[in-house]
């Protein structure tokens, strides 16, 4: 699945675009590395996003198969602070 698809579909994003823009500006990462919006991503990598100079890491547990709820998106994802 595209990086910028991803985000969007996690509901992290409002749109792709937005999603898109963040992965250019560096405010998103994959596995700690800037790659374009197009990069494709796999169950076990690590997002990691920059706000406000906090950074929050994400593992992803599995791939979105059609629009979910955001409750939902929550299941698909877990917080790695701290490991």
């Amino acid at each position: 699945m595209r990086f910028d698809v991803l985000l969007h579909e996690l509901h992290l994003f409002k749109s792709r675009t937005a999603a898109a823009e963040a992965i250019r500006t560096g405010e998103v990462l994959l596995n700690g590395a800037c790659v374009k919006p197009s990069h494709g991503v796999a169950v076990g990598a690590r997002l990691t996003l920059v706000v406000g100079g906090a950074r929050h890491t994400l593992e992803v547990l599995e791939l979105p198969r059609r629009s979910l709820s955001k409750e939902a998106t929550r299941a698909l994802v877990r917080d790695v602070a701290g490991e």
